[in-house]
C-alpha cells in the first residue's frame, strides 16, 4: 500500500516564503531598536521645556532598560507558553502607547510611564524574534536571517534620532515627533497583522526536535542558569549595553552643550 507524500516546496517558493518572515522580523526588531532612542534625542529639548537635570534624564533611562531587561528574561517563558506572534503585536502596541504617552506629557512623570511603556515593549522582541526565526525559516538561510536581525537593529538605531529631530525641526513642535513615532509602530503593527501567516510560529517545528525524539527527559526550564557559559554572556551584554546606551543617550545633548551645535546638528551623532 503507497503512503500520501507532500510535494516538496519549489526552491523559489522557499526562498520567497524565507524572506518574508526575515523581512517583518527585521522590520519589527527594526522598530524595537528606534523605540531604544525614542526619548534621548528630545533630552535637550527636556531640559529646555521641563526644567529637567541629568540625573532625572538618566533615570530615564535606566527605568527604560530595567523594565526591558527583568521583562526580557519572563517574555521567554510568556513565549513558551501563548506563543510569539501574539506577544509580539502586543510589544508593538506598547510602543505606540509609549510615544502617546510621551506626546501628552505633561511633565517629568507622562516621560517617565513613556519610558515604562517603551521598555515593556521592547522586552519581548528577542525572544519572540528568534522563535518565529527558528521555527518558519528553512535552516540553510537562518545564517541569513540572524545577519538581517542584527542589522536592521542597527538601522532602527541610527533613524531614531534623524526621524525624532528632523520631524521636530519641520513641524517646530516636539510633540508632533511623538504622533509619528506612535504611527510608526501602528504601521508596523498593522503590517505583521496583514502578513500574521507569515510569522505563525505555531507552524513550524524546531530544529532539535529530532535530535530530542529519542527519549530523554526533558531538562527542568531553570536549569540553564547552571551553566558558566550563560553567566558569563549575561555579564557581557550587561557592561557592554550598559556603555552604549550611555553613549547613545548623552552624546547628543554633551555635544550640544561643549560645542554650541544645534539639535538637528546632535541628531547625526
Amino acid at each position: 500500500m503507497r503512503t500520501a507524500t507532500t510535494a516538496p516546496q519549489p526552491p523559489g517558493a522557499s526562498a520567497r516564503a524565507d524572506a518574508t518572515v526575515i523581512g517583518l522580523i527585521g522590520l519589527a526588531h527594526g522598530t524595537s531598536h528606534f523605540f531604544h532612542m525614542l526619548l534621548p534625542p528630545l533630552f535637550p529639548v527636556f531640559i529646555r521645556d521641563f526644567g529637567l537635570n541629568y540625573s532625572q534624564l538618566g533615570l530615564l533611562v535606566s527605568l527604560f532598560f530595567v523594565i526591558s531587561g527583568v521583562g526580557q528574561a519572563l517574555a521567554g517563558f510568556l513565549v513558551d507558553r501563548i506563543g510569539a506572534r501574539p506577544v509580539l503585536f502586543a510589544a508593538l502596541s506598547c510602543f505606540a502607547a509609549s510615544a502617546l504617552a510621551a506626546a501628552t506629557a505633561q511633565g517629568y512623570g507622562g516621560l517617565l510611564v513613556a519610558a515604562a511603556l517603551a521598555g515593556l515593549g521592547n522586552s519581548p522582541f528577542h525572544p519572540a524574534d528568534f522563535t518565529i526565526l527558528n521555527k518558519r525559516v528553512s535552516a540553510p538561510r537562518l545564517g541569513h536571517a540572524f545577519s538581517v536581525h542584527g542589522i536592521s537593529g542597527n538601522l532602527g538605531w541610527a533613524m531614531a534620532p534623524v526621524f525624532m529631530i528632523g520631524i521636530t525641526e519641520l513641524a517646530g513642535n516636539w510633540r508632533a515627533a511623538f504622533l509619528c513615532a506612535a504611527l510608526v509602530a501602528l504601521g508596523v503593527l498593522a503590517l505583521l497583522a496583514v502578513n500574521r501567516n507569515a510569522i505563525d510560529d505555531r507552524q513550524g517545528a524546531w530544529g532539535h526536535d529530532k535530535a530530542s525524539a529519542a527519549g530523554a527527559a526533558p531538562d527542568h526550564p531553570m536549569a540553564f542558569l547552571k551553566l558558566p557559559s550563560v553567566w558569563l554572556c549575561f555579564s557581557f551584554f550587561f557592561w557592554t549595553t550598559a556603555a552604549l546606551s550611555a553613549i547613545q543617550s548623552f552624546a547628543g545633548p554633551a555635544l550640544a552643550r561643549l560645542y554650541g551645535l544645534p539639535l538637528s546638528a546632535t541628531a547625526l551623532s
